[in-house]
């Protein structure tokens, strides 16, 4: 089944499929004086994974094809512009494969689309195409160190994006751009870790 549906209109929200995980999870106790028991007691870790699947957009023209007195540049976000004709299925066998001028990534078939006659309108429905979908995983490790009585420190070291892995943005929906269907953006940043040390009194 293509990523391409004619003739419909699809909220901008309708994002079909949604996860949020989280898991905390504390070492015990361990008993005994050996500096290993004593280093590997108590540390938390805390697990935030979320997925989610493709946004629908709206692909358009970058212009007032049908002489309508009307021309929104772009896609995506309402109002909505002028689109194109389907003529044939937009999903690509060279999908996230990388295409020219660099550096992109090819989503799907451009050729696929084109612009309708002059005076006319073009059958592409609204949000008839899906971006890439979204995946995350950040992690956190603390422990709290007993000094003397009323006295911690606290040693905490956090990770965003822990894998460092690319999140593909959505592909240019623009038909007159000359970038239609390539994805020239990510959607989120590289690996950022963080540590912090805080002594509580």
């Amino acid at each position: 089944m293509g990523d391409c549906t004619s003739n419909a209109a699809i909220s901008a929200l309708d994002l079909r499929h949604i996860a949020n995980i989280t898991f905390v999870a504390t070492t015990p106790k361990y008993s005994g004086g050996s500096w290993l028991n004593r280093l590997a007691s108590t540390w938390t870790f805390s697990t935030i994974f979320q997925t989610r699947s493709g946004a629908p957009f709206t692909p358009g023209i970058g212009g007032d094809q049908a002489y309508s007195g009307v021309a929104i540049p772009g896609g995506g976000a309402l109002p909505i512009p002028q689109r194109p004709n389907q003529v044939a299925d937009v999903v690509s066998p060279t999908r996230r494969q990388g295409c020219s001028p660099a550096p992109c990534v090819s989503w799907f078939n451009a050729s696929a689309v084109t612009f309708p006659a002059v005076g006319t309108y073009g059958n592409m429905g609204v949000g008839s195409l899906r971006g890439p979908g979204f995946w995350d995983w950040s992690q956190t490790v603390s422990r709290k160190f007993q000094v003397t009585e009323g006295q911690q420190i606290e040693f905490r070291a956090e990770a965003f994006n822990v894998t460092n892995s690319l999140r593909l943005g959505n592909p240019n929906v623009s038909l007159s751009g000359g970038q239609f269907g390539k994805i020239t953006s990510s959607n989120g940043g590289p690996r950022i870790m963080q540590f912090a040390l805080k002594y509580v009194f």
